[in-house]
């Protein structure tokens, strides 16, 4: 700890801090106001002894040993209130009182005194005279110790050694590497950091920004996150350039722009766009429902168009059908062809990257793996009603995926769910409810058992789950008895409404952790607004990615037991688990105890009863139980 100590740095912050404490501020407020370990009052102690050392030594070894002795006075009262009541010097109430010198001398000190009486007590002018002496020498030693933070120091010359430790476990050495993770990952940087919290996380943010001219400045998306901004401030997050970029940071070429494209109507169109991007833009505008609808649209049409520009070097309305054919071809083999055997221009890893990168990172990329054929029909469907709308609007006068087959090449690989395996187990399940019903009670845990039982008999997609408030519950009375049964009002996919049966023991849960939150435990007399599902230790709702983290992390606890128990075979399957495992569970479950397959398909919100149908499948597990009893 002393070695640690000793190669610290001094910054601005810690002579406020220090200069504060000598005014007689409270500590705590202090420490929140400038140390980025915040109200940690221990922290905050130890802080000021070690700042209270290395200002008298340094006074010391300038041969001022009356500040030396000074600087480790604490003279002022011992509250910031009583502070406020020290009297200015006669300047500070001159400039305030007199600036055009109004008043004679005389008169201005009897005003003052008039004005402070307690000027005239003895003590409190000796005190305040030594204040003034130790803020003086303070000034002094700060210019003698005090620099500025700059890319290359070490995080543990600037920051406490326990929270420095914490950074380098995420291999965040300096300072460099802090503000980089930072414009890399976003204002959700901290997540990547072993205990380190959105707040502390904040506070380091706050102190990087307090030290900007010697360091470098933070993008703004860093210090907020991107859904409290307006649209105009979140598109701007990085410059545009003609790359693998993000379609609102992409500069097309005039010559790929598509403004004098061979696929372009002869006449003016009937949208108010002259090329590609802002065609594509106005038919994002058209579309309507759920906002998760509208990303899977741009992300084709972005893929697509970054495929023309980058990989074929042509424009959009450029496109023949030979190229979407080989567009097709190219999105069936991405991610599954041997590096070696590749025969488009640039290599698979310019395309894919990882999962969830935020789209201003450098790191983005359109893809993140391959896709499956389902998918890969998914898009082409997406690109041929986009091109379908360009004709119909007169931007371009064919559309070239109205002559391409949709058959995919065929693939040696096999299939991922030759039967429906993403779902759990009545076993399973039965034992992952009482591993989390085994856990120390706590608004976490409580949280977690609401989710997983309101999931598991309600089939709710992830959008639909943080979606839900208490103001779309309702009862109604049940027809042949006393009591009522409970729903849910679902907004589904398409923008259309269904009523979701919720059960008795769920409505039991989520009292529970209604009770947890603060809350009253009737779900009804709660504010219509109030989200289901909630951060902890807050009124705002949970985001979709928060949940898919939190149920993953559950999922990762339960195989690591199943590990210790020796059952590492039945573990895989908790590993391998999905949010969407719940929603695929439910149908399941529904159809083997015998509930009618439409009746499932009106509880999931499916279109088409063939979706629904992979529930019923079950004969190759009877199959399998007849082979086993005969082998």
């Amino acid at each position: 700890m002393e070695r640690s100590r000793r190669d610290r740095r001094i910054g601005r912050h810690h002579v406020a801090f220090y200069r504060g404490w000598l005014q007689g501020l409270e500590l705590k407020a202090l420490a929140d106001r400038y140390l980025e370990t915040g109200l940690d009052l221990r922290v905050a102690k130890s802080t000021l002894a070690w700042l209270r050392d290395t200002f008298s030594q340094a006074a010391l070894r300038h041969g001022k040993k009356g500040e030396a002795r000074l600087l480790r006075l604490h003279l002022a009262p011992r509250t910031a209130s009583s502070a406020v009541s020290l009297p200015p010097s006669l300047e500070d109430f001159r400039q305030a009182h007199d600036p055009d010198g109004f008043y004679r001398e005389d008169e201005l000190i009897r005003l003052y005194v008039q004005t402070f009486p307690s000027v005239l007590d003895r003590k409190t002018r000796q005190r305040q005279r030594l204040i003034e002496r130790q803020l003086r020498a303070l000034d002094v030693i700060e210019r003698l110790l005090t620099t500025e933070p700059v890319p290359a120091d070490p995080v543990s010359a600037w920051f406490d050694e326990a929270l420095a430790e914490r950074l380098a476990g995420a291999n965040i050495v300096t300072i460099a590497d802090l503000i980089e993770r930072i414009r890399r990952r976003g204002q959700r940087w901290w997540t990547t950091v072993p205990k380190l919290g959105e707040k502390g996380a904040q506070r380091i943010v706050e102190w990087l920004r307090g030290y900007e001219a010697s360091v470098g400045p933070l993008p703004s998306y860093a210090c907020a996150p991107a859904r409290h901004k307006p649209s105009a401030e979140v598109v701007p997050l990085r410059a545009r350039e003609t790359a693998i970029v993000p379609i609102e940071a992409l500069a097309v070429p005039s010559s790929l722009s598509g403004e004098a494209a061979s696929n372009r109507y002869p006449g003016p169109p009937r949208i108010q766009a002259g090329n590609d991007q802002q065609a594509i833009d106005a038919w994002l505008t058209t579309k309507s429902g759920s906002p998760h609808t509208l990303r899977a649209y741009r992300k084709e049409a972005e893929r697509l168009l970054l495929w023309a520009v980058i990989e074929r070097q042509k424009a959009l309305s450029d496109l023949t059908v030979e190229d979407c054919a080989a567009y097709r071809d190219w999105l069936s083999a991405l991610g599954r062809t041997d590096p070696e055997h590749w025969p488009y221009r640039l290599p698979q890893s310019a395309w894919i990257g990882k999962r969830n990168t935020p789209r201003f990172s450098p790191e983005w990329r359109p893809f993140d793996g391959p896709l499956s054929a389902t998918s890969v029909r998914q898009a082409l469907t997406v690109v041929s009603s986009l091109f379908e709308w360009l004709v119909q609007v007169q931007y371009c006068a064919f559309n070239p995926w109205s002559a391409v087959g949709r058959k995919l090449a065929a693939s040696g690989d096999a299939p991922p769910d030759v039967e429906l395996s993403r779902v759990f187990s009545v076993a399973q399940w039965e034992y992952l409810m009482a591993h989390i019903d085994a856990m120390p009670a706590s608004e976490a845990v409580a949280r977690v058992q609401f989710v997983l039982a309101f999931a598991h008999a309600t089939g709710l997609r992830l959008s639909e789950l943080v979606d839900a408030t208490v103001g779309r519950l309702y009862t109604m009375p049940l027809k042949d008895d006393l009591g009522v049964r409970w729903m849910l009002k679902v907004l589904g996919k398409g923008g259309r409404w269904r009523a979701v049966p919720v059960p008795t023991a769920v409505v039991d849960r989520l009292r529970q952790y209604l009770t947890w939150r603060g809350l009253d435990a009737d779900p009804l007399r709660n504010p219509a607004d109030t989200p289901l599902i909630t951060r902890l230790g807050s009124l705002a709702p949970v985001s979709g990615s928060a949940l898919y983290k939190m149920l993953r992390a559950v999922f990762h606890d339960a195989a690591q037991q199943l590990v210790a128990q020796g059952l590492e075979q039945e573990a895989k399957a908790f590993e391998r688990a999905t949010v969407h495992w719940l929603r695929h569970t439910c149908g399941a479950h529904l159809a083997s105890s015998g509930v009618p397959v439409n009746l499932v398909q009106k509880l999931l919100g499916h279109a088409s009863l063939a979706t629904t149908s992979i529930y019923t499948e079950t004969d190759d597990e009877r199959l399998w139980i007849e082979v086993e009893s005969r082998a």
